[in-house]
This record gives structure tokens, C-alpha cells and sequence, in this order.
């Protein structure tokens, strides 16, 4: 249903409740969903992301292993394996829907004499339905949110190892310049021969070499931060178990179908739990105007807020940084509400109508969320097909500049097209890293309608 329909649905509800005699007040609730959660729409082609060869590898570069050589290699469908069965964030969202449904099952255990003490208690039911719905919601917003995480933190590991491979061969090759230029400094008496080499130009070699080493020192500390922080999403210590990622390169991803903004959107509001957790919500809160009217002689009745197992979240959270993203307006609901039976019913109308106004904006701000993964995903896409061309034509120059090093006297220049070519390296293998870090945003932002095939997963 459209929400403009939805919204004037709802407020000639709004109107026609308040005038309603205590007796029209008491009526049947509805027991379908007003609002149903969201379902993939009919024939949609999800994109097919196919592995491709990487550009840059580094295969006689050994593997970090220790020296007993114990430790354990894990692909990203091992480190997936164990977050999903050991990751504390999810066990605890296991137990809050196994919690839920206790619950359920407690309410439809309660016989008829129940039901005369209670004269809600199918209400309490048909909340406590919205209730399941929401647990499971939460549950797979907890699992794509896990699953976006390791895929980033395992690629983190595997992209700097990477860097620190560019680092250590231009380090290994600009040294053995270095060497060469002290030779011919030393052995060769005439300026005029030297091609311009001359001490200072050795020694900004020297400086430069000790600028890659910093890099080399960066890349080695975000490798050992990322491992750290992928064992805490796996639920593991690192204390007892290391291991290291099986991947020795990142992936080029081959993008077989096209991925448009539309259909990133479309994918977003059809599948996001996030979206079936506040549509439960929503009728949650519209089940209690028909609670609050079923008590009658009571003037303090207790809301489902009292003991409810939907929560307000923030979908997404906001930003207001050097990056701007509006928060999501929160639902409101006392434990209890006081007054008779048509004031009760009137303010919980009122309650209910907030209620819709935070689906409405749930949803903006997923559409929000689904828009910008697009546009960063494509700026990504773009920059890799840049650094690709890039890498190509540095590639070259580093091949012919190798094959001539032993004409080129002033080995200085040699050093300078080597440090150009690493840049390009380093820039590609973060362009491919970029490129899967949006990749494995769009799973989360799509709820796995863009589920890209990445190596061994």
C-alpha cells in the first residue's frame, strides 16, 4: 500500500476513533499485518559478480607464518563460519528471538478463565505475532551486518599484505640501486662519465627508500589491526587462536549484469529487515488501540511498552560529521495509560500515528542509504578502471627501465621510475580494495539481493 494512502487511512481512523462510543471502541482487532513486511518483488535478476584474476600478485613472496610453521590458513567462508557460530552480537540475537517466542508460546498457553481476566489477551496475541516478526527482523539485521563486517575486515588483512609486498620490492630493488650507484661513485674517477650521478643525488635515494620503509611499518600494523579486529567479529581470542587469511591477493571481481541505482533501491526496500522490524511496529502499536479499548472499568491499563519485545532503532544511525546522513524519528509509548477507556484509546490513536511517521521515515532513510551505496559503488567501479589503465602503462615503463638499468648511469633516474611504478601498484590494489569494500556494502544495503561471489565463499 501506498503511504499516502496509508496516512489517510489512518487518520480518518484517528477521527472516526475519537468519536466512537465505548462500546465501538472495544471492536475486533485486525489480525493480518495492516502493514506487511517487506518481500522481494517478482522476476528480479539479482547481479552475477564473478572472481577475475587480480593484477597484482607477489607469488615468490613467502607466507606469514610463523616459524613452527603451526598456523592455520582461513578463507572467507571459514572466518564467516565461525562469526556466525561463535559471534556474540548474533548468539545474543538468537536468544532475544528463541526469548520471543517463549513468550508467544506462553500467551497461547493461557486457558479461558484467562481470557475473562483479561479482556485483551488476544490483542496481547496478535502483538505478541508483530513480536516474532520483529525478533527475526533483528536477527538478520545482525547477521547481514556481521557478514558486511568480516567480508571488510578479511579483505583489510589481505589488501595490506599486498601493500606490504609493493613496499618490500621497491625497497629490495631501490637498495640494490643504491649499492650500484656507491660502486660506481667509488670506482670512477671522471665526473664527466658519471651521467650526472654525483653523492647527493645517492643520498636522496637513501632518504626515499626510508619513506617506503614507513609505509612498509603502516602496512604491517593495519594488517595486525584488521587480524585483531576480525577474530573480535568472529567471536574468537586472539590469545588462543591465530590464524591467517588464505587469500594471498584481493580478488578482481568480474561484474557480469549491470547494477543500476534503481535497482539498488528496489532491492533495499524489498528485502531490508530493518524494514519488516518497523512495519511491526506499526502494528504493534495500532493492536493497542484496540487493547486500551477492550479494558474497560480500569483507568490504568499497561501498554505493550511494559513488557514489549519491539524496540526502537535508529535505521541507520545518524551522521551529522564531515559526512551528513538525518537520523530516524523514534517511536514514543508510555508503560501505561492513564484515563478512561475513550481517553486511553484517543491518545493511543495519537501514539500510533507517530508510530507510522517513523516507518515513513525508516523507509526515506534506507532509500537514503540505497542511493549513496549506489553512487559510491559506481565512483568505486570507476577509479578501478582508472588505476587499471594506470597500472598497465607503469607496468611498461617499470619492464623497460629494468631491461636498460645497466646503460643508465645515473641511477637516480632509475629510482625515481621505480617509485612511480609503486605508486601506481599501490594505488591499484587500494582501487580493487575499495571496489570490494562497496561490493560488500551493497550486500548489506540490498539484504543479499547483490550477493557477489568472492573466492571460496
Amino acid at each position: 500500500m501506498h503511504q499516502p494512502a496509508l496516512r489517510i487511512a489512518f487518520s480518518a481512523a484517528l477521527l472516526a476513533g475519537i468519536a466512537l462510543t465505548l462500546e465501538a471502541a472495544a471492536g475486533d482487532a485486525p489480525i493480518a499485518p495492516t502493514v506487511p513486511p517487506p518481500s522481494p518483488p517478482p522476476g528480479v535478476r539479482f547481479p552475477n559478480l564473478l572472481p577475475g584474476p587480480a593484477r597484482v600478485a607477489d607469488p615468490d613472496q613467502p607466507a606469514d607464518a610463523p616459524a613452527d610453521g603451526a598456523e592455520p590458513e582461513f578463507s572467507l567462508a571459514d572466518c564467516l563460519a565461525v562469526a556466525v557460530e561463535r559471534q556474540p552480537a548474533l548468539r545474543a540475537a538468537r536468544a532475544s528471538e528463541a526469548a520471543t517466542a517463549a513468550g508467544f508460546a506462553s500467551l497461547n498457553n493461557i486457558g479461558k478463565v484467562g481470557e475473562l481476566l483479561s479482556p485483551d489477551l488476544s490483542i496481547r496475541r496478535e502483538q505478541a505475532k508483530r513480536g516474532l516478526i520483529a525478533a527475526s527482523a533483528e536477527y538478520q539485521k545482525t547477521y547481514n551486518e556481521l557478514v558486511q563486517d568480516v567480508t571488510r575486515l578479511y579483505y583489510s588483512a589481505v589488501y595490506a599484505r599486498q601493500q606490504e609486498a609493493v613496499a618490500t620490492d621497491v625497497i629490495e630493488y631501490v637498495e640494490l640501486q643504491i649499492k650500484i650507484a656507491y660502486d660506481i661513485l667509488k670506482n670512477e674517477p671522471d665526473p664527466l662519465k658519471l651521467g650526472g650521478l654525483n653523492l647527493g643525488k645517492v643520498q636522496a635515494m637513501e632518504a626515499e627508500v626510508g619513506r617506503v620503509r614507513q609505509e612498509l611499518v603502516k602496512a604491517r600494523t593495519g594488517r595486525e589491526r584488521a587480524l585483531a579486529a576480525l577474530r573480535e567479529r568472529m567471536g574468537v581470542d586472539g590469545r588462543e587462536c591465530t590464524f591467517r587469511p588464505k587469500d594471498a591477493e584481493l580478488p578482481l571481481m568480474r561484474q557480469d549484469n549491470p547494477v543500476t541505482k534503481g535497482l539498488v533501491v528496489d532491492l533495499a526496500l524489498c528485502r531490508r529487515p530493518e524494514l519488516a522490524l518497523a512495519a511491526a511496529g506499526v502494528d504493534a502499536f495500532r493492536l493497542e488501540v484496540y487493547a486500551q479499548g477492550k479494558v474497560t472499568f480500569k483507568r490504568v491499563v499497561p501498554t505493550l511498552a511494559s513488557g514489549a519485545d519491539i524496540h526502537a532503532k535508529e535505521i541507520p544511525p545518524a551522521m551529522r560529521g564531515s559526512e551528513y546522513r538525518p537520523g530516524v524519528v523514534l517511536p514514543e509509548l508510555p508503560p501505561q495509560l492513564v484515563g478512561s477507556k475513550q481517553d486511553r484509546v484517543a491518545r493511543m490513536m495519537a501514539l500510533a500515528q507517530r508510530a507510522e511517521a517513523v516507518f515513513d521515515n525508516a523507509r526515506g532513510l534506507i532509500q537514503l542509504e540505497a542511493e549513496n551505496g549506489f553512487l559510491e559503488f559506481d565512483a568505486a567501479t570507476a577509479s578501478l578502471r582508472v588505476a587499471d589503465a594506470r597500472l598497465a602503462k607503469a607496468l611498461e615503463l617499470q619492464k623497460t627501465n629494468r631491461e636498460n638499468a645497466g646503460n643508465v648511469k645515473d641511477k637516480s633516474i632509475l629510482v625515481q621510475a621505480e617509485l612511480l611504478v609503486s605508486a601506481a601498484q599501490a594505488d591499484y590494489v587500494r582501487a580493487v580494495y575499495e571496489h570490494l569494500l562497496q561490493l560488500a556494502a551493497l550486500e548489506r544495503i540490498t539484504a543479499g539481493g547483490i550477493r557477489p561471489a568472492f573466492p571460496g565463499r
